[in-house]
């Protein structure tokens, strides 16, 4: 039997339960449709929300992680050209996130639409994921404004 102080025990169970909990969100929370609305706009609403000061979130990484394959590439291809100068997430340049809600509008066995209704800098913006389950996970097949025209995947 191996015994140890209860400080280094406790030490080690800590460091035991933080590796466990800092899995990819790729791997942690694409189960669910819910969870991938709040995990994509809990990243959003930590940076833009409140006074805006919060972390800065890495547009490229959300796709990677929460994007389909196809989806994700048409992002970066149309990042990389120029022809996309804004977050497609808020729409605009700049954020400062009031009044978010964030709800599952459609769910089916293989497509669901979680919808992000928020103000960005006082202005009314509504964002759907449209998202699509492959094997397991859900992914964000397109990003759709419902504000104005717009879908990332056709490319308007």
């Amino acid at each position: 039997m191996i015994r140890c102080a209860p400080a280094v025990l406790t030490a080690t169970l800590t460091m035991l339960a933080l590796l466990a909990s800092s899995a990819t969100p790729a791997t942690a929370g694409n189960s669910d449709p819910k969870v991938v609305l709040d995990e994509v706009y809990g990243q959003v609403d930590a940076m833009c929300g409140g006074e805006g000061q919060g972390p800065a979130y890495d547009i490229y990484v959300i796709a990677e992680d929460y994007f389909t394959p196809d989806l994700a590439k048409t992002f970066t291809s149309a990042m990389d050209k120029g022809d996309l100068d804004f977050d497609v997430l808020v729409d605009a340049q700049d954020c400062k996130l009031s009044d978010l809600k964030l709800e599952v509008v459609k769910s089916e066995a293989d497509t669901a639409v979680g919808r992000a209704t928020f103000k960005n800098m006082g202005e009314d913006r509504v964002v759907d994921l449209l998202m699509a389950k492959s094997g397991d996970d859900w992914q964000v097949a397109d990003v759709v404004y419902r504000h104005r025209t717009f879908s990332l995947l056709a490319g308007e």
